[in-house]
């Protein structure tokens, strides 16, 4: 019989106060780990999402500027390029000025009364070819 009560003794033992507030203590530090550790989880998923869009948006640059070098690589490229920069031409080349809006032509003056007579007279003086 004393075998069963020591063994209640050490149940008691076991279940004491202060095992169970160790066990509380316990399982609480591990929560707050877990808590920890999933906050970090959420905060690197959002990481990779912005690192993947950023990769994805420089991967687009890189084909594009890719695209650009392979251009300025061919003498068309090359030319179109310089011609964009700078107002150059080619020897034998011209430029046109397209305007949109209608210049009105200039507007001879009419002599007036004495200038008609002042030519008319000069006009007789003057050698003839």
């Amino acid at each position: 019989m004393k075998e069963f009560q020591h063994k209640d003794n050490q149940v008691k033992k076991g279940y004491s106060k202060w095992v169970l507030f160790m066990l509380f203590v316990l399982i609480v530090l591990v929560a707050k780990g877990l808590v920890s550790i999933s906050a970090k989880q959420i905060s690197s998923d959002e990481e990779m999402t912005l690192v993947m869009a950023k990769k994805a948006e420089l991967e687009e640059r890189r084909k594009n500027l890719t695209e650009k070098v392979n251009e300025l690589n061919t003498n068309e490229g090359l030319e179109k390029e310089i011609r964009s920069k700078f107002d150059v031409v080619r020897p034998g080349e011209n430029v046109i000025l397209v305007v949109d809006k209608e210049i009105p032509a200039p507007v001879e003056d009419e002599p007036s009364v004495i200038k008609k007579l002042w030519n008319g007279v000069v006009g007789v003086f003057k050698k003839k070819p």
